[in-house]
């Protein structure tokens, strides 16, 4: 009898644990949801990207200066967060909409963070955007860039379903900072142009210290406090593809381009529009040994006339012959 009255008393401090346990939870959702709003909006539709117009002070620049930025990429930050950025970001003239990618239920979304810490919640209140659903929202953009945010088996099949049932529609840049991811990707999708994500001095250290790695990727999205004169000489002589985040200012973009970056990551839809190429074409991704000289229908080491006059001859941003349009980009 004793011994029923203790696993009876046990049963309802149990109960009791549960209950508090649950008020508790409830009460913090709903205190993050009244109070903190950036977090509430991470929660539910994956935070809205920061995208703004600022007017650049370059009324002094020349045409030779301004056809300085047509062989840069405009990569609009973290556009495809909503179909209206990504498709505000096209109006100026994006050459790349950025995605954030994360997966939820087994099915991949746009959002910058996965929804939530508790996946119960999260497939009850997130409402970001699927990704099939921004993929075709930028269908006018010249490439898609997934920058992805897990890097799970169970991601990593989704990702190359995705991938495998959208190839050929769209050139696509996918970053992140797993190496096993990248080697999946070089094995599974070859087709895609892999970017290391360099977030910081340790994996800027390892990139240096690593040749398989240098030889794994062809390229890198690196922030930008990181990117030195010295930097950029480096990893522009090994021909990689260098995209530089996130940058707002007019003066650093220049300074950026002097030093022979390939893509610019920015907020700012005044310099996407500055780097749009001035609506005189479209920018192809090519890798140095599928470069061809003009005429030529095989591959061949040796760039197009073209491209031996650029900074960016022998590097996988190639802007081939452009399209004249009288409506812009």
């Amino acid at each position: 009898m004793r011994m029923v009255k203790l696993l009876r008393g046990l049963a309802h401090r149990l109960v009791l644990l549960a209950s508090l346990t649950s008020i508790a939870l409830s009460l913090w959702l709903l205190a993050v949801f009244a109070f903190f709003e950036e977090t509430a909006e991470e929660f539910t539709i994956g935070l809205r990207p920061a995208q703004f117009y600022q007017e650049l002070n370059d009324d002094d620049l020349d045409d030779t200066q301004r056809k300085n930025y047509a062989p840069i990429f405009g990569i609009a930050h973290n556009s495809g967060g909503a179909v209206a950025a990504t498709l505000e970001a096209l109006v100026y003239g994006a050459d790349v909409i950025e995605v954030d990618v994360v997966s939820l239920d087994g099915r991949l979304y746009s959002a910058h963070l996965p929804p939530t810490p508790f996946p119960f919640i999260g497939v009850r209140a997130f409402r970001g955007p699927p990704l099939e659903r921004i993929w075709t929202a930028a269908g006018r953009a010249d490439v898609i860039k997934l920058d992805l945010k897990e890097s799970s088996p169970e991601f990593r099949d989704l990702l190359f379903a995705f991938l495998e049932r959208y190839r050929g529609s769209q050139q696509v840049l996918v970053a992140t900072r797993n190496v096993p991811t990248l080697e999946a990707l070089a094995a599974r999708a070859p087709w895609v142009f892999r970017l290391l994500s360099v977030a910081d001095e340790g994996t800027l250290s390892t990139l240096q210290s690593n040749p398989d790695l240098v030889t794994l990727i062809d390229g890198v999205t690196i922030y930008d406090p990181l990117v030195t004169t010295e930097t950029a000489a480096w990893l522009t002589q090994l021909e990689l593809f260098v995209a530089v985040w996130t940058v707002n200012d007019l003066d650093r973009t220049n300074e950026l381009i002097e030093y022979g970056v390939d893509a610019i990551t920015t907020d700012n839809l005044a310099i996407i529009a500055l780097l749009s190429g001035q609506g005189q074409g479209e920018s192809r991704l090519v890798r140095p040994d599928q470069q061809r000289p003009q005429g030529s229908s095989s591959p061949s080491a040796t760039p197009s006339p073209q491209a031996t006059n650029s900074a960016h001859a022998n590097r996988i941003l190639v802007r081939h012959t452009r399209r004249s349009t009288s409506t812009g980009r």
